[in-house]
């Protein structure tokens, strides 16, 4: 039976107003496992995305901001306390009018999101995350790039520079100034640094994934490899160098940390062609536990888990396994059921199981 130990982050109490079809809810959460249980339609995965919105300041859907909003009102709230390791209370405030979004920090306005972000890493689980490993590597990147964000705060203000400086040298570019190049050694330092973080980010990650994977007899052995960007056996430098025909063909950079990639295979063939659906889901599911728990290992801090619709498409044997893993990891856990006795049995003492019906919750 796995240990629970007691996280060092969580959130105490969560408000939220006029958030699609919620008008108005005050709860305070166990430190443990807290489920949402209701038809669907209920308003379950609302709750879940209050959370996204104060780490994030922006939904995990794919929707409008303003389509946020419940309708016939004017504006939204979402407001939290945390408690950290060293006991003290963080406030964080996020609110949406028709105008524009504000986020707040103790009171304060903050207007990046990086500062909010830092101070509640979460990490979430929806019915689509096989799409991790089915679609293109725009979003293994962003999952990269949380990753390594959580464990060196410098990586943000990194992969702004990089990020301007590739702007800036894509619009040059385009425009045919003869001095396109004047960029590449901003270019080249930042993505270097990137390069570095990440690779030294994806051997701790790939270690801990592993070490879970055993657990889950019924997936193949997956095999995960970190594609910088460009070739391996260049340095940034000549890689840029080798594309520059290219590069003026196009009008943009075709090289670099922003075409990195985290591939994965089964037997050296994609994942995604040999993978079910199911298999899919849980291995993208461990590639989500493995990375708060390799943030667990390198902070101190336990990261705050969602999970949407947890136990879809998961037989109950997969189901039991993943319970377990998250019962030893500790974390804070928000989860959505419509089968809320498949998910509590597990957690008799630190659950807390949360009825929501046309957006109340009791």
């Amino acid at each position: 039976m796995p240990v629970f130990f007691r996280p060092t982050l969580n959130i105490k109490k969560l408000q939220i107003q006029n958030l699609r079809i919620i008008d108005s809810v005050d709860l305070r959460p166990e430190p443990g496992m807290n489920i949402f249980c209701g038809n669907n339609g209920a308003g379950k995965t609302s709750l879940l995305e209050a959370i996204f919105l104060l780490a994030r300041a922006k939904s995990f859907k794919k929707t409008r901001g303003k389509n946020l909003i419940q309708e016939g009102k004017d504006k939204l709230s979402v407001y939290s306390e945390t408690q950290h390791t060293n006991h003290s209370i963080v406030r964080i405030g996020f609110g949406l009018d028709n105008k524009k979004k504000r986020i707040q920090l103790n009171g304060t306005a903050v207007s990046r999101v990086s500062e909010v972000a830092t101070l509640l890493p979460i990490g979430i689980v929806t019915p689509i995350i096989h799409r991790l490993i089915e679609e293109g590597p725009d979003n293994r990147r962003r999952f990269l790039n949380w990753g390594v964000f959580h464990v060196e705060h410098s990586y943000v203000s990194i992969m702004r520079h990089y990020s301007t400086t590739l702007q800036q040298r894509n619009a040059s570019l385009r425009a045919g100034d003869s001095r396109w190049n004047v960029w590449d050694t901003p270019l080249i330092d930042y993505g270097d640094q990137i390069n570095q973080l990440r690779a030294d980010y994806f051997s701790s990650w790939k270690s801990v994934f592993q070490s879970l994977a055993a657990s889950f007899p019924n997936v193949p052995v997956i095999s995960f490899s970190f594609y910088k960007g460009w070739n391996k056996l260049l340095s940034l430098e000549d890689s840029l160098k080798a594309q520059v025909k290219t590069d003026l063909s196009t009008g943009f950079t075709t090289t670099g940390p922003h075409r990195a990639d985290l591939r994965i295979t089964v037997n050296s063939l994609p994942a995604k062609e040999i993978l079910s659906r199911g298999q899919q889901k849980i291995v993208a599911t461990l590639m989500v536990l493995s990375q708060l728990i390799a943030q667990k290992e390198r902070t101190n801090i336990n990261p705050i888990l969602l999970m949407d619709d947890f136990s879809a498409e998961l037989d109950f044997k997969t189901t039991n396994s993943l319970l377990s893993l998250i019962e030893s990891s500790g974390f804070q856990t928000f989860l959505t059921t419509i089968d809320a006795k498949s998910v509590a049995g597990k957690y008799s003492n630190e659950a807390k199981m949360f009825h929501v019906e046309h957006g109340a919750v009791k």
